[in-house]
């Protein structure tokens, strides 16, 4: 990991110092980075994740893209 700015500098070194930021209705709790305001997101298991609203939004996409396409080459093939 290269940092763009010397402000990231520590979290290439060292790693980052997430801070919690605030606490979502779905439980799951925002942290953001003091040193180069990176934001993740704890799921319900406690695991980073670090999709974005539009990250998020793409990722649902491409998963419904990918349901989409197995259901229609299933019905295809048993035809």
């Amino acid at each position: 990991m290269k940092p763009t700015t010397t402000k990231a500098l520590p979290c290439a070194v060292f790693g980052h110092n997430y801070v919690k930021s605030k606490t979502n209705i779905d439980h799951t709790i925002e942290m953001k980075c003091s040193h180069c305001n990176t934001v993740v997101v704890t799921d319900h298991h406690g695991n980073f994740e670090n999709n974005t609203i539009a990250n998020k939004q793409i990722s649902d996409t491409l998963q419904e893209l990918y349901r989409l396409t197995k259901r229609f080459s299933k019905t295809k093939a048993a035809s």
